[in-house]
């Protein structure tokens, strides 16, 4: 994607975007000049050229053109769609300007735009909606794919859904495909995360994990069961001819949607089985690291400690709650194109141009521990590993960072400093430990309160008792989810990260030295300044983002 050239209308930009791209630290004046001289000899822009040079990715040359224009970057995979703004904008006008809305917020447009100079599309939208527009930066892709998925498709699939499963109690294989097909189109759709397939006695049911939670959707006969579950089954290349054990599998579709990756796991029970799909959107990756949810002095520390050029930097959590995202997040803030960045991964989630992945195989012997071994023999900087599971990986992930590699990594707990004590008791040595570890990151996500239908009442004796027993004030008006088109009924829109920081200091190491228990860590922890989860999620109160229901469904309180 080329930078957009201004209007006749907008102010001309102060810099150019070469040089913000070396102010960001993208790129350095070298690779600015052949850049410029590839430009000036094919006539090419230069934005395109450094995309084909593979010196930025399209993310990092949106994040210039915003700060050309003043203009905030969308991030894609977070994009919740209110289908009733559709019905504003012609599809037309939308496909004209290059432009997509979906959403609005207390009278603002929300739009997607590849060109945020264009002040005149943006003024005529304002006239043609009454809204006051407000325009993110997003891929020339995913606006056109956006605008045929949201404006055509998403019309049509719960119709076409609701005619098979009232075809009768058999369909045929036609039917299966295209239902299959439709049940993933709905999930991208939807905004969903997974898509579970779950018989039941008399009938089939589907569900949509979306923002972390369980809704369930489309109902057919139990006759459908065996040929979704069998579609499915070929689709990912799993065994179709022993459905009493577990599979597990991945399909990469290409439909109306665009391209996505799915994660399949089928499991048997005695009413059939189960099949749930974790969608994973080609280029729907990360955003900016500074809006993932830290506080401020914890990103202060997250940022310092991911800029080292040595260390282990762990995040924790249970499955679902990000720590994939701040990870992948992480690297791409200290990517640059003068180190080798390797993943190794348990399926590679999401493909990031100029780093270099790779996915365990363990059945035929490429563990985490094994592959880790390989890699360091290939001059990494900086690892990931997907995730630490024995003690010969996280032996390694220690000997790594203690040589003179970054390595991030993360581990299954539920607090920061558990995620130290897992480690000893796995067995490492406690000394090698407490000089490689750098910081450990404990994270959940939280549902946002929907801004359209959000509301306020004053705490009740209970609540102001929660925030004075963690040492908060409490807020003078609570937010309550209430429900409405934008986010579907259910109250929320969107999710944000909790984040528990420990930073490793002479105290910790001490302790980590000795195999001090979590307790005893925790208390050294907040002497340094770090704010447990559920002090965290209570300040997501104090600013709004969230409702008290919400932080105690997530995180645990005594």
């Amino acid at each position: 994607m080329s930078a957009p050239q201004t209007s006749g209308a907008a102010a001309q930009p102060k810099k150019r975007i070469g040089d913000i791209l070396i102010d960001l630290g993208f790129i350095d004046q070298d690779q600015l000049r052949m850049a410029l001289a590839e430009s000036k000899k094919t006539g090419i822009m230069l934005g395109d050229v450094l995309l084909r040079l593979d010196w930025v990715n399209e993310e990092k040359l949106n994040m210039a053109i915003a700060v050309q224009s003043g203009a905030q970057i969308l991030n894609i995979s977070k994009v919740h769609v209110d289908p009733t703004i559709l019905a504003k904008v012609p599809q037309d006008f939308a496909k004209t300007h290059d432009l997509f809305p979906y959403s609005v917020e207390k009278n603002t447009l929300k739009v997607a735009t590849s060109n945020p100079f264009d002040v005149l599309a943006r003024d005529k939208l304002s006239r043609l909606t009454g809204y006051r527009v407000e325009t993110y930066i997003a891929p020339k892709e995913w606006i056109a794919k956006a605008i045929e998925v949201h404006y055509n498709t998403a019309l049509t699939i719960d119709e076409d859904i609701e005619k098979i499963s009232k075809s009768g109690i058999t369909v045929d294989d036609d039917q299966i495909i295209k239902l299959s097909n439709l049940l993933i189109d709905k999930g991208y759709v939807s905004g969903a995360s997974d898509i579970h397939v779950v018989p039941d006695v008399n009938l089939t049911r589907t569900f949509y994990r979306i923002d972390g939670v369980l809704n369930q959707n489309y109902l057919f006969p139990k006759t459908f069961h065996a040929g979704i579950v069998t579609r499915f089954k070929v689709m990912a290349d799993m065994d179709i001819s022993n459905p009493n054990i577990p599979h597990d599998g991945r399909i990469k579709y290409s439909g109306k949607v665009g391209d996505l990756s799915l994660r399949v796991s089928s499991f048997p029970t005695h009413l059939g089985e189960i099949m749930v799909m974790r969608l994973l959107v080609y280029g729907g990756i990360v955003g900016d690291l500074a809006k993932l949810g830290f506080e401020k002095d914890d990103y202060e520390k997250f940022i310092k400690n991911i800029n080292r050029p040595y260390g282990l930097i762990l995040t924790t959590g249970p499955t679902g709650s990000g720590k994939t995202t701040t990870l992948y997040t992480a690297l791409m803030t200290v990517n640059n194109p003068h180190i080798n960045v390797m993943t190794i991964e348990d399926p590679i989630e999401y493909v990031i141009p100029t780093i270099r992945q790779t996915a365990v195989n363990p059945k035929a012997g490429f563990t985490f521990h094994t592959a880790l071994r390989a890699a360091l023999r290939q001059d990494p900087d900086v690892i990931l590993v997907g995730e630490i599971r024995d003690k010969e990986t996280a032996e390694l992930a220690i000997s790594a960072s203690n040589t003179g590699h970054l390595v991030f990594s993360t581990l299954h707990t539920n607090e920061a400093a558990a995620a130290i004590n897992r480690l000893i008791d796995l067995g490492v040595n406690t000394s090698m430990l407490a000089s490689a570890l750098s910081l450990v990151a404990a994270q959940r996500l939280v549902r946002r309160a929907c801004p359209n239908c959000v509301t306020k009442e004053a705490p009740t004796d209970k609540e102001k008792e929660i925030f004075t027993k963690n040492g908060l004030k409490t807020p003078a008006m609570m937010p309550k989810a209430v429900g409405c088109p934008s986010c579907s009924h259910s109250g929320y829109r969107g999710r944000a990260g909790v984040y528990e920081v420990i930073q490793i200091n002479r105290e910790i190491q001490e302790l980590i030295f000795k195999a001090a228990l979590q307790s005893t860590i925790e208390d050294a922890a907040m002497r340094d300044g770090t704010a447990l989860l559920i002090k965290q999620g209570l300040k997501k109160i104090h600013y709004q983002i969230t409702t008290l229901e919400e932080i105690l469904r997530v995180i645990a309180y005594a």
